[in-house]
């Protein structure tokens, strides 16, 4: 019997990557010269809010390859309607993720959460990764119900730096070596990327990621975060080894926990970049896994995520949908 139950639970946890049986509509916009493709789950009941789900870094698919899955089907088991679309020139959009700005992208989520406010009847917000630090505190109430943010980042020379520290701590290398590398890295990237440089075909980067890395160096959240009134809840893994999770926050802190009362600034223990169990799942990329990896996170679903995660996020959704539905005239 007990091997029977364990079969049961994980072919019940595997269907939770499993998106095919949800209720289900194209989802398609277009922002600025991009059509975008995309796909908007419906809860079963009326949805009592929506989310735009925004990515982070890299050529990703509105499903980040089923990485966002068991996520999409928590928010929708909670009655959160979900949209997401392919990143511009992946999938079935048309375009270039890679010729954007972070404007770009702020304009982009709001052309979609402008299409999702005229699809679903209930208030609408954003919920978005890592990169989208730089591209959602840019959308004020005009544009959204509320946001939530999952590791953001706020300077990305920060956010580089720590990267690679983090990286070259993982590879044994010494502090004092560390921070020479990390002094010739920013000059050499001065000259790589400065206002005056050019690319240099021997360089190893496409022309693509070099004009999108020069476009977008200097993005600091910090002025858009003070100007911010929208209800916040941002999440970080305190074991996060792509963001500086305590300098982050405590960025957040100071900037908008005063904003809004409803303002949430979290780091969550035992937590990685993207929130899951930081034991068996803390690596820097996702594509660095081990094949056990991948399997246990298939075979765990939700589960995956740090006890309570989940739960915060599809208790505080709701209750920001509450609110704001409760201030409309």
């Amino acid at each position: 019997a007990s091997v029977i139950l364990l079969i049961v639970g994980a072919v019940l946890r595997l269907s939770e990557h499993d998106l095919t049986p949800r209720l289900q509509e194209p989802f398609a916009f277009s922002a600025n010269t991009a059509q975008l493709a995309g796909t908007l789950w419906l809860p079963d009941q009326p949805a009592q809010a929506a989310v735009v789900l925004v990515h982070g870094d890299g050529p990703q698919n509105r499903t980040s390859d089923d990485g966002y899955a068991s996520l999409i089907n928590t928010l929708l088991d909670a009655g959160i309607a979900v949209a997401a679309w392919d990143k511009p020139g992946v999938g079935a959009s048309t375009g270039n993720w890679l010729n954007q700005s972070m404007q770009d992208r702020t304009a982009e989520t709001r052309a979609a959460l402008e299409t999702l406010t005229s699809r679903v009847d209930a208030p609408v917000g954003a919920l978005g990764f890592s990169q989208a630090g730089w591209v959602l505190p840019a959308l004020s109430a005009e544009d959204a119900a509320f946001l939530v943010l999952i590791g953001p980042a706020v300077s990305w020379q920060q956010q580089g730096d720590y990267y690679t520290r983090v990286r070259l701590e993982r590879e044994g290398h010494a502090a004092s070596e560390i921070a020479e590398i990390l002094a010739q890295s920013a000059e050499q990237d001065d000259l790589m990327f400065g206002a005056a440089a050019r690319y240099d075909p021997a360089a190893d980067l496409t022309e693509d990621r070099w004009g999108f890395i020069q476009r977008n160096r200097t993005a600091d959240a910090r002025a858009d975060l003070r100007r911010l009134t929208l209800p916040v809840l941002a999440l970080w893994g305190a074991d996060d080894l792509n963001v500086d999770a305590q300098s982050d926050a405590a960025i957040y802190r100071e900037t908008i926990q005063a904003s809004h009362p409803a303002t949430r600034v979290q780091i969550v223990p035992d937590a990685t970049h993207s929130l899951l169990k930081s034991g068996p799942y803390n690596w820097q990329l996702t594509l660095q896994w081990p094949w056990f990896t991948q399997l246990r996170f298939l075979l765990e679903g939700r589960r995956a995520y740090a006890p309570g995660t989940l739960d915060l996020i599809t208790r505080w959704i709701p209750a920001r949908a509450t609110a704001a539905a409760q201030t409309q005239p």
